[in-house]
């Protein structure tokens, strides 16, 4: 059910990123022409069609349709070697609440322990709530650290999950 990522998934990958987006921000950054005139299938498809390793960091969801995504970002520095970022994650809305997001993010950790990764770090927008729950759920707990998303004055929290026995 969760592979990765391949260029048959481009357009799929990109509505899913695109409507996932506009559905989490669209209520807090209340951005019509971002959201809309900005935000477009065709730019993000473009951008993985020009820089197909992107699809190296990321694992999909599919039971015969792509139904979500979850990506991944390294920390090239030494001192940061056990650690990883989960990003670009989402799932296709109408598909929401169906274990999607779990199976995913599960299999996002068990990747990142095969790795030697410790820990897992995910930048969650303050006042995503169902976002921050979902994270809550599955282990990850705010570290305190906190940033202003640029351009905005919308807040970022840093949610954080220590990977052990039970991942």
């Amino acid at each position: 059910m969760v592979r990765k990522a391949n260029t048959g998934d481009i357009s799929r990958l990109a509505e899913i990123e695109v409507f996932g987006k506009r559905v989490a921000y669209r209520p807090i950054f209340q951005d019509d022409n971002g959201s809309f005139n900005q935000l477009q299938v065709g730019n993000i498809m473009d951008e993985y069609r020009q820089n197909p390793s992107l699809l190296n960091r990321i694992w999909v969801y599919d039971d015969g349709i792509v139904k979500g995504l979850v990506g991944q970002k390294d920390y090239p520095d030494n001192h940061r070697t056990g650690e990883i970022e989960l990003y670009c994650f989402y799932v296709e809305p109408f598909f929401k609440g169906q274990g999607i997001g779990s199976a995913l993010l599960r299999h996002f950790c068990a990747e990142a322990q095969k790795r030697h990764k410790q820990t897992i770090y995910a930048w969650v927008l303050q006042k995503n709530t169902q976002a921050r729950r979902f994270y809550e759920r599955n282990g990850f707990a705010a570290n305190g650290r906190e940033g202003v998303v640029p351009g905005t004055t919308a807040r970022n929290m840093c949610y954080v999950k220590k990977l052990g026995e039970n991942g």
